[in-house]
């Protein structure tokens, strides 16, 4: 299992803490065998170093260590959030469109309207996304290992 928290207290104490509650209940209840792969911090500012700092102190009291908090933390875009939704698409089919953002210039000519542009921060999330996606495979090998 993976579990999502963002960086505020709360989050963590509140939400992570109501994960960790019930996964301790479904593993004595349910399937001993769940296993609790990593926590990862999304939604946060890829500059916010001292925030990011305390969530993982934060993980580690919540949780009893910090050995959970993936490294990867999937930054805030809005703007990516959006655009996701609101075309039906995932955010690495949003980076390979924002490549083809109509240029400055055909939309003043009105050759390309704004409504094409697709945010070129979504190559940022993309890129997030993909580190995560290849932490949480490398940890997953590790368990099966051990």
């Amino acid at each position: 299992m993976i579990a999502p928290t963002r960086s505020d207290k709360a989050s963590i104490n509140d939400g992570l803490g109501s994960i960790s509650r019930q996964f301790q209940l479904v593993r004595r209840t349910v399937n001993p065998d769940l296993q609790l792969l990593g926590v990862v911090l999304f939604g946060s500012g890829s500059a916010s170093k001292q925030i990011h700092r305390n969530a993982r102190q934060w993980v580690a009291e919540e949780l009893g260590a910090d050995a959970y908090l993936f490294d990867t933390i999937v930054r805030y875009s809005e703007a990516v959030g959006q655009d996701a939704r609101s075309r039906g698409r995932l955010v690495h089919e949003l980076e390979a469109a924002a490549a083809n953002n109509p240029k400055f210039w055909d939309l003043r000519a009105g050759r390309a309207h704004s409504g094409t542009i697709v945010s070129a921060t979504s190559a940022s999330v993309a890129e997030d996304l993909a580190t995560l996606a290849r932490e949480i495979l490398t940890r997953a090998a590790e368990q099966d290992a051990a």
